[in-house]
């Protein structure tokens, strides 16, 4: 008997008389078991339950619901926290700015720019411990070792209260500007010749894509922690102080986790507010009516400057490269003493002392927890993924995406101090894959997101009966960049991630990023054993991203930016 299909009305063609009533199958018979989704329901179980348990110490103070914020919010050293904050959600819009400005630029000169942009995008495989350590080091105050005090003279403290916005502002844009350039100039591709009218200017669209970019690069700047602590000398931590490192300093030295609780709240309010105003960006879309936009194929005065600025932006973003890597070639007390361009107490001596110390064992332990965290979020990302987009109806498929939007920016401080609780209690304090299971608890939002959207825009052909097979859409290639650029983000942040070790972890897990920071709290006399550990740190998730980078972005950026 041979079976076919239209509109879900099943037709039986058989050479014999027909013995009873045509069938009717629903669509949704052979989709996918709703237990595939059990996982991915216990994992963020283990993320709800603490930030509800942190919502609850908020609210539990002398004065019920609004004893905590209310001492909150007159709080100076809170309030000041915050300020810095919105300055920090400044530079990010600044830096959008100047992102979306280069990747006009850099659609000039096609073959100069394929060169730029894997240059700029390589600081993003690397920790912002690292790059703040970078920076401390291109800026150091003494003549004889940072590079800008040598050109500028001893005179100019960059270190200091004045100058230190400048130097966090620049760690933060070598970090996100080639993520923002990448993006941006992958949705440029996708909407040749068209664009919006911004008063009186014609700017070429990027597509749903801003929404992506716009809403992870304003989170970083307003998550921002491990950068400001490690390039910031303590003599002026107070002076950079932001919320989330101030939620620190208020669990240390108080014993009451009202508080800190109120803190965190605050922030993922704001966090939680962007995330809903980007997802409702994706889901709008395009405009109905694009502006036509003329493409410039001009060699003339365009071409030039896209290459001038092409070739001004390698030199700048190499530079850090550059001195890491001198310094790291320099002995402990030479790096220590003397600047990163002397030729004296060149050598492998701060490789050796990091190495018969700590540095191989962090490693082992970094790459085991990234890589647990990894198989953990792809195992069960991909079939609750599957289940959100065909299993469930319309509108509560968006209500649930929007859940995850939320729950993928929450601050790691609104879980934090829960989880660091029963840590303690049950003995899990050093436990590498208890870390491992908080990381994918933490970025399986993210990916489920990911690939639901790769899902929800899979093509589907007749024999698929209104919903293409798991297995199906692996053969046709559907969502493996998406998959690939899941694995590949989550293995990199896991294994650049410095808070949730730091908040949440003990010393028995020996992250690679905490080890580094322990060394840099002398800075002056370490500097060298620092950027020896921050460049090994940094070969494995640069090398990595740098190799699937194309397949990361188009998993990103493809038509997966849309709820269905």
């Amino acid at each position: 008997m041979e079976v076919t299909s239209a509109r879900g009305l099943r037709l039986e063609v058989a050479g014999r008389e027909l013995t009873g009533p045509l069938r009717h199958e629903p669509a949704e018979r052979r989709r996918g078991s709703p237990l595939l989704g059990l996982p991915a329901l216990v994992l963020l179980v283990l993320l709800v339950v603490p930030m509800g348990w942190t919502l609850v110490r908020a609210l539990h103070a002398p004065t019920p619901l609004v004893g905590n914020f209310r001492d909150l919010f007159t709080d100076p050293d809170a309030l000041r926290a915050a300020w810095h904050s919105v300055l920090w959600v400044g530079i990010a819009l600044v830096l959008l700015a100047v992102g979306y400005g280069i990747a006009i630029v850099s659609r000039q000169v096609a073959g100069l720019w394929r060169v730029v942009l894997y240059v700029m995008i390589l600081p993003f495989g690397v920790s912002a411990v690292v790059a703040g350590a970078v920076f401390r080091m291109i800026f150091d105050p003494n003549p004889e070792r940072g590079m800008a005090s040598a050109l500028f003279g001893g005179g100019v403290t960059w270190l200091g209260p004045d100058l230190i916005w400048w130097v966090l502002a620049s760690a933060f844009a070598w970090s996100w500007l080639g993520f923002v350039v990448v993006l941006f100039r992958a949705g440029l591709d996708a909407n040749p010749g068209l664009g919006h009218r911004l008063g009186r200017l014609r700017l070429p669209r990027t597509g749903p894509v801003t929404s992506i970019v716009v809403l992870t690069v304003l989170v970083a700047a307003i998550r921002v922690f491990d950068l400001v602590l490690i390039a910031a000398p303590g003599s002026i931590q107070n002076d950079v102080d932001v919320v989330g490192l101030h939620w620190w300093r208020m669990t240390a030295r108080s014993a009451d986790p009202g508080g800190p609780a109120a803190l965190a709240v605050t922030l993922f309010v704001i966090v939680a507010a962007l995330s809903i105003i980007g997802m409702r960006g994706m889901w709008r879309g395009a405009p109905a009516e694009p502006v036509p936009i003329a493409e410039s194929t001009s060699d003339g005065p365009r071409r030039w400057w896209s290459r001038l600025v092409g070739v001004g932006l390698v030199l700048m973003w190499i530079m850090p490269v550059v001195v890491l890597v001198a310094t790291a070639l320099h002995g402990p007390a030479a790096a220590g003493s003397a600047g990163w361009w002397r030729l004296e107490g060149l050598g492998l001596g701060s490789f050796a002392s990091v190495g018969a110390t700590w540095l191989w064992p962090a490693v082992v332990g970094s790459l085991l927890i990234a890589g647990l965290a990894t198989a953990l979020v792809v195992a069960v990302a991909v079939p609750a993924a599957y289940l959100l987009t065909w299993r469930f109806p319309r509108r509560p498929a968006r209500a649930l995406t929007m859940v995850l939007g939320v729950l993928a920016v929450a601050p790691v401080q609104m879980y934090a101090g829960p989880v660091g609780d029963v840590f303690d209690a049950a003995g899990f304090a050093g436990s590498r894959a208890f870390l491992a299971l908080v990381h994918a608890a933490a970025g399986l939002p993210f990916a489920t997101l990911v690939l639901r959207a790769a899902f929800a825009a899979a093509p589907r052909s007749a024999e698929d009966e209104g919903r293409p097979a798991l297995d199906t859409l692996w053969r046709r290639g559907r969502y493996r960049p998406a998959l690939i650029a899941v694995a590949v983000l989550e293995f990199v942040l896991v294994w650049n991630d410095f808070i949730v070790g730091f908040l949440i972890s003990g010393p028995g897990n020996s992250p690679l990023t905490l080890l580094l920071w322990g060394e840099a709290r002398q800075f002056g006399t370490s500097a060298g054993t620092v950027a020896a550990g921050a460049v090994v740190s940094a070969l494995i998730p640069v090398a990595l991203l740098l190799l699937t980078w194309r397949r990361v972005v188009a998993g990103l950026t493809g038509e997966t930016v849309r709820a269905r």
